[in-house]
Formats: C-alpha cells, structure tokens, sequence
C-alpha cells in the first residue's frame, strides 16, 4: 500500500541581483506611480462623465481626492528621532522609508511612525526607555492601537476646514488608553475579561460615527473635494513588523462590513484597504527572563495576528464606486535574515496553509504563499536586513552608509513599495518639467544620503546571491547557516586577532570606569528630564553626589558629552572588543568540543513572568543535538569550498569571503555580551538553527511550556512561575546522529531519561507547585505548535492562589509570600513585577464571591462576570 505523499512547502525566493538602484531612473517611472496614486480619481471623474451624459447634464469640475497614508512600526530599540541626529546615524530601514513617505496634507498624503519598544513615545505615555519594553515587548499593543487613531488623525486634518478639530496629543491618549487591555486581567483570565476587539470598536466608534456624519452631510450639499477613499502603506521591522501585521489584522477585523456573502472594507463610510504592507524580518517574540532556557513564541498580541488576511474569504464585493475595495490587502513583501540565530528572535514566516471551512489548516494542501505577496531571503543579521547598525559597529562598513549591507534590502522595499504606487519621494534628477511642478514630491538631501549605496557592496552581494539557492526557507536557512558556519571555522576558530575586521575594535572598549560614569549620567539626566515634564525643578543632589557627578562628567568628557546622552533609549556602551572576544572563544570552544566531562543530564531552569502573556517553549534536546551534528558536517564541507587552507581564502570565493569580513554584524555576540540585558542566552550556541513559525506550525519539534497565563500542569495562576527542567545533555546524543563526532567519554550513558522532568516552583519561597497528572501528550514535542496552544486556551483556566485556594500549608505560605511582595512594592515602588499578583487578584474577584477549588469553579464565575460586564 502506497503512502500518500506530504505536499512539499512552497520556495521562498532568494534576493534578486542587485543591478540598479532601487529609486526610480527617469521621469516614467515616477509618472507611472503617481498614475496609480490618482486611480481612484480617474475612476470617479470617469463614473461622473458617463453619468453626465447619460442624463444630459454638463460634466462637473473634477474636485475630489483619496487620502494616502503611510504608517511606520519600527523595531526593538529603534528610534528615528535620536538616531537620526546620532554620529554617525543609525536609523532603521523603516526610518529611512518614513523620511522618503511623501507628506503632504493638502494634497492627501500623511505619514506618521512609531518607534520601536522599549524606546520613548510620548503619544502612548512612555516617557521614559523601558527594560520590559526591550525585553518582553510591552508596549507593542499600545503602538498598534496608536496605528489606528492615525486614520481618525488623517481625516479629522482633511475635515478642519469643515469645522473638525485635529487630533489632539490628549485625545490620541486616551484613545489609546481606552483600546488597551489591562494586561494583567487579560492574562489571568484568558481574554474573559478583556476583549480588545470589543474596546477598540468602543473607542474609535465615537469618532467614525461623527465622521460618517460629516462626510455624508458634505457628499448631500455636494462641498468639495469629495473624500473618495483611505489607502494605506504600512512597514514594519522586528517587533514593529509584527505590529503591522497585528495592525492589518485588527483593521481588517474594525472595518469590515458584510451582506450576506458580500463583503467590503470601510472606515467612516469610506473604502479603506491597505495597498503595501512592507516588512523587514518579523519577530513576535515573548519576551523571557535573560537566562531562561526556553523557545520563545508569540506575545499575548501577536497571538493568531501573525498570519496575513486571508483575502480568498472574500465571495464578492458589495456595489461601490469605486471597484477593488472588497480587497483589503493588495501586496505584501517580506524581507528575511538568512544567517539570524538568536534564540530569542524567532522569525514568523509569511508561508501558511489554507484553512479549511471549520477555520482549521488543511493538511492536503502544501504550505505556500498568499497570493500577491513574495517572501525573500537576504544575507546577514536580523539588523543587516532591517538596519539599525551605524557603520563601523563591530568594525564592519567602515566606509560609511553606503556600504551597510542593510541598504540593499532597503532598495528592494523601495522600489517594491514604489512599484505599488507607495507616495514616495524621488531624487530630483528623475522628475521632468511638469513633475517638478510638485517640488515636494523631492527627495530630501539627508534622506538620498542615508539611500546611498557603494560598489563594493554591490559586488560582494552578488558574489553571495550568485550561490543562493531558492527552496523552502527552513532548508534555505539550513544551507546558509553552514555557510557562516564555514566562515565562522576559519575567522573564529582560526584565530580572531589577525582579522581586520577585530582589529578596528580591538582595545576600543569603554572602560569599567566610563561605564559606570555613563549608567549614572544617563540616570540622572532621566531624572531631569522627568522633572521637568511634571514641571518640577531639577533633582537636588547632595553634596557627595554633586562631586561624584562632576567627576562623571571630567571622565566622560564634559558638558558636551552629557549632552549627547540619549535618554529615549536605555543606556548602552560600546563593547564590541568583548563581545566579538567572547563570541570566538565560544565558538570555538564548540567546534573543537573542548567541553570536558558533563553531566548526562542537567537541570535547568528558568522564571516564566505569567503577566507578560505569551507562549514558552521547550526544544527537544535530540534536535539540538542533530543541529550541531549537520551544522558541524555540513559546515566544515562549505569551509573547504571556501579557504584552501587557515587565512588562505578559495579561487574564486574572495568577494563572498569579504562580505562576511566587512559586512555581515554578529548580533549573538552583542546580545550574549551586552551589558544591557547581562548575561544572555547562555544555554543555546553558534550551531543552532533559528526558529521559524509558519502560522500554527513550525520547523522545529516543540513543546509548550506555558500559554495564555498558564504553566501546563500548574493548577494553581501565579504572577511568575519558576520551572525546573531535567532533560538529557544534547552534547551526550551527539553519538545518534554522527558517532565521530561523540567524545567517547560522553558516549554509552544508560538510563537517561526519554522526555524532559519538569516541575514547578514559586520564585518567592522556592516552594514546589502542584502539578496535574496526565498532561504527558499536551506536552509531546510537536511541530504544530499552534494546534497545542489552541487545545490548551480551550481548556478550563487554572484557579488564582487566594486565602482560599492556599489550601494546603506550602500554598498558604506561598500565598503570604506574594502579598507581602505586593505591599513591598507598594511601599517602595520596587518594580518586582510579581508584586502585582495581589492587585491582580483584588480586582478580577470584585464584585464577585471569592473563588472555591469546587465547582462552580472561578472559571464558570469569571465567565459570569464576562457577561455581566458585555451584556
């Protein structure tokens, strides 16, 4: 009997050849682009003259115009205010295409952009840099939420001469505000007690409805210009990519209107539909403790918002104006790393399968592509791809801009997003006589700077895409971390000192003593700033801190140094001596398996903040091992096609090797070595491949360590859970995949034990949780991860540790334990996020009788409460 075969994935495809400049070359170009801008006016002047003559009347003036706006998500840590005054700049690939979006109001073109998390935003209230923002993505739903009060913004400007006020910085906050999920209660209650679709149509209604109303009010009297319609642009990198893509998810989800099997996309009557969503490297990740030894998957947010509309839903448009508009999201480009391998930044692939009518994935079709969007892999780091690396770091693109390898994948979105009639500046050489009667449709001096791009990186590229091959991307992925695998063998493990690339650092570092003088600096400038925003007067400094300041200042280099001191961001000195130091000894440690005798199994552990949200999860340890095995092999097989010999590079292969010496960054050796986040990511290595969700599924075996507010096979919710993990060394299980690569006293280990022994603890008192019997197959490795996370958000919500539920002697002390943090932090304001457990519980048991271990259950009173609080 024959077997039926698994359908085969879609290809992602590779970068094309760089061959020309991604801005346009000639005045066509740019006229074809503007044409696509002014579609929507063509039609409509088009659908008034045939009216006119089919009544006989005279044809009406054309006076009408569509809204084009351009909204920008950048990344982790990215802010385009400061790093576009930095020394040299540093601005992401999605600042660069924010100062190229056309702005123009009068003429309908807007543009706005939110920085990264973890960065200041005052439009969201974040005042002040965020650790929880850089590490666990906090903020991420206000700035996608803050994406949807543009539209109000955009309209409410178009409107002001009709008597509309712009968009005040108070009302976008309480906008905001009022879309946002309380975090904590989300969390503990699985989503009972926030509905965040339900708060932002809450929010915004308001507003539509007085919009709707004028707009209608101004087509009856006939007032022109006539509002035709929203187009959106919409780009985002990192984190910020997930937003947007979050953001195109609620929108679709806030502006859909439906007859029967007629569908179209409106927002205050308008049609509305995105027409490029531009992405660069997505990442939705979770984020975790520094040390903890887990997968990260998706925040609470990004949760089921990954995956782009599915457009083939749409059975048919409802009568309309203007044709299209039952299409929501025309285009979209994905631009991804090839050789990324942080564990903390797992990439979330565009591919998906179909669903079937029960909204399931349907197992008969391949894994593949939504139609009009193209997914495609670059060289290099996350940030190589996104940007955000000012030349010189790490001793790479030492020649300036132009040779970031960033730049490449920036053209490529220009001109894709370009291509899709994104209002975008143009150099000036372009335009023809009649363009350059709209002088500001011109590219701006800075902004074609920060577009330059030079011939060596354009020769060292192709070098590298001449011998990129186009296959599924977790097979593309494998192929090309052997490649820097290979690279990594002869310039790490070689030998780092003799590289140039090391030695524009080498000694470079700042020291201990600058350092400290920065970090305290840097506070107090925070200090003053905050002081000055609540209109206080500077902090007071006593006498020994004035003369510890003024010693700072001396060592750092004076007023003009404390000047510079960015504070939208958290302070970050440069390391780059250390972190690429430690990042070959690291490596090379690995590869010549210097590791001595270990353990054959080791405990692990790790704190999993519940209040976060999101999904952890466990790799299976012989799948660790397997990835050393290949990318040993298959790497030292790509080193030999790529050096004779030690230094000595192949015939042929000089402009490859050079890409990686000049250009291509080692973000694992700063994220491992940074002093910002201390140690990092201490339990994975150079010989891992990154993690890749597609959609619910993923390429890697996975097990879901805990979800939407629950550890599985804890029966008790706590603020933070601390879990034990006992599993099986992979350095151990090298022998299974490649016997010659086992050190033989490592090999031959009875009794190690088949799947990982976990146990659960409460941070505060180290006291062991409770732990459910039978939750083995919820916990089974997986490549469907999604499909596990779905079973468990069905599943009854564990019950909150209260003076009731602490039933037992260890759980009341671990009940004591939380409320004494809380009034901790209440009193000194500690930030130990833990500490929110107790307000957590007060509030989500108001108005309700406190929760039993018996039935009825707090889940059957949580959902109660749901219904009386909805209606």
């Amino acid at each position: 009997m024959s077997k039926t075969l698994k359908p085969q994935p879609a290809s992602v495809l590779v970068a094309r050849p760089f061959e020309r400049t991604g801005l346009p070359i000639d005045s066509s170009e740019v006229a074809t682009n503007i044409r696509s801008q002014n579609r929507d006016e063509k039609k409509a002047w088009s659908k008034a003259v045939n009216a006119a003559a089919t009544q006989g009347d005279e044809v009406p003036e054309p006076c009408c115009k569509t809204l084009h706006i351009s909204l920008c998500f950048d990344g982790t840590n990215n802010h385009e205010p400061s790093d576009s005054i930095a020394d040299p700049i540093c601005t992401s690939n999605v600042a660069r295409l924010y100062h190229a979006s056309l702005e123009k109001t009068e003429k309908g073109f807007f543009r706005y952009y939110s920085p990264g998390v973890g960065t200041v935003f005052e439009e969201i209230k974040e005042y002040l840099p965020s650790q929880a923002g850089l590490i666990g993505a906090r903020g991420g739903e206000d700035r996608i939420n803050w994406g949807l009060t543009r539209l109000i913004a955009a309209l409410k400007e178009t409107l002001k001469e009709a008597g509309q006020e712009p968009l005040s910085l108070s009302q976008t906050q309480a906008l905001v505000e009022a879309m946002g999920t309380n975090w904590v209660a989300s969390v503990l209650s699985g989503g009972l007690l926030e509905n965040g679709t339900r708060k932002r149509k809450a929010a915004i209604q308001p507003y539509e409805d007085e919009l709707t109303s004028l707009l209608e009010q101004r087509s009856s009297a006939g007032e022109k210009p006539e509002i035709l319609a929203l187009r959106l642009y919409v780009y985002g990198f990192s984190r910020g990519a997930a937003q947007a893509r979050a953001f195109a998810n609620w929108l679709m989800e806030l502006t859909r209107r439906q007859n029967g099997e007629a569908s179209e996309y409106r927002f205050a009557g308008l049609p509305i539909s995105i027409e490029f969503l531009g992405l660069f490297d997505t990442v939705a990740a979770v984020g975790l403790a520094d040390s903890a030894p887990f997968a990260a998957g998706h925040m609470d947010w990004a949760s089921g918002t990954m995956r782009l509309p599915d457009e083939s839903q749409v059975q048919a448009c409802m009568p309309t104006g203007l044709p299209e508009d039952c299409h929501f999201l025309k285009r979209c480009v994905h631009l991804v790393s090839a050789h990324e391998q942080r564990a903390s930044f797992p990439l979330d692939s565009i591919r998906r399968r179909e669903k079937t009518a029960d909204g399931k994935s349907d197992e008969t079709k391949a894994s593949a592509y939504r139609k009009d969007s193209w997914e495609y892999v670059y060289p290099g780091m996350h940030s190589d791809v996104g940007g955000g690396y000012p030349p010189g770091d790490q001793g790479k693109a030492r020649g300036g801009q132009g040779e970031l390898l960033s730049q490449i994948p920036l053209h490529h979105m220009y001109r894709s997003a370009f291509a899709a009639g994104a209002p975008l500046q143009v150099p000036e050489s372009v335009l023809s006589d009649s363009q350059k009667g709209e002088p500001w449709r011109v590219m701006e001096p800075r902004t074609e700077v920060a577009f330059s791009i030079s011939e060596v990186l354009v020769t060292r590229f192709n070098a590298w895409q001449k011998q990129a091959k186009a296959r599924p991307l977790e097979d593309v992925i494998k192929r090309e971390q052997a490649l820097i695998t290979a690279w990594r063998i002869d310039r790490y493990a070689g030998g780092i000192d003799t590289q140039g690339f090391y030695s524009h650092v080498k000694n470079q570092d700042m020291s201990d003593e600058q350092q400290d003088a920065l970090k305290r600096l840097h506070a107090h400038k925070l200090a003053e700033n905050a002081a000055a925003a609540q209109g206080k007067e500077a902090p007071v400094l006593s006498t020994g801190k004035q003369r510890q300041r003024e010693a700072d200042l001396e060592l750092v280099g004076g007023s003009e140094a404390y000047a510079r001191i960015n504070t939208n961001k958290a302070f970050e000195p440069a390391l780059d001596d250390r972190q690429l130091r430690r990042a070959a000894a690291e490596f090379k440690r690995d590869y010549e398996r210097s590791w001595g005798v270990d353990e054959d199994t080791f405990s692990i552990g790790g704190i999993v903040d519940m209040l976060l949200g999101g999904t952890v999860y466990l790799i299976n340890e012989e799948d660790e091992a397997q990835e050393y095995a290949e990318l040993y092999l298959n790497g030292s097989d790509r080193h030999r096609e790529l050096f004779v010999t030690r230094g000595v590079i192949a015939n042929g292969q000089q402009a490859l090797v050079e890409l990686f010496d000049e250009q291509v960054h080692d973000s694992r050796a700063w994220f491992t070595n940074s002093s910002l986040f201390g140690e990092r990511e201490p339990f994975t290595d150079y010989f891992r491949y990154r993690l890749v969700h597609f959609d619910n599924e993923s390429n890697k075996s996975l097990s879901v360590l805990a979800t939407a507010g629950r550890v599985v096979g804890v029966g008790i919710a706590l603020a933070s859970v601390g879990l034990s993990i006992k599993k099986r060394n992979p350095r151990y299980l090298l022998g299974l995949f490649l016997p010659s690569l086992a050190t033989p006293v490592l090999t031959g280990r009875p009794g190690l034990p088949a799947f990982p022994q976990i146990s659960a603890f409460d941070p505060l008192t180290g006291i062991a949780l409770p732990m459910m019997q039978g939750m083995e197959a919820v916990r089974a490795f997986t490549q469907k991860p999604g499909d596990v996370v779905a079973m468990l958000n069905a599943m009854p919500l564990p019950v909150p540790l209260t003076d009731q539920t602490a039933t037992t002697p260890e759980l009341q002390a671990v009940f004591k334990a939380a409320e004494t943090a809380k009034a901790v932090k209440a009193a000194n304001d500690s930030g130990d996020m833990s500490g929110l457990l107790g307000q957590a519980m007060d509030m989500v048991d108001t108005g309700a009788p406190k929760p039993a271990l018996q039935s009825p259950g707090w889940l059957d009173q949580a959902k109660g409460m749901a219904k009386d609080l909805t209606g």
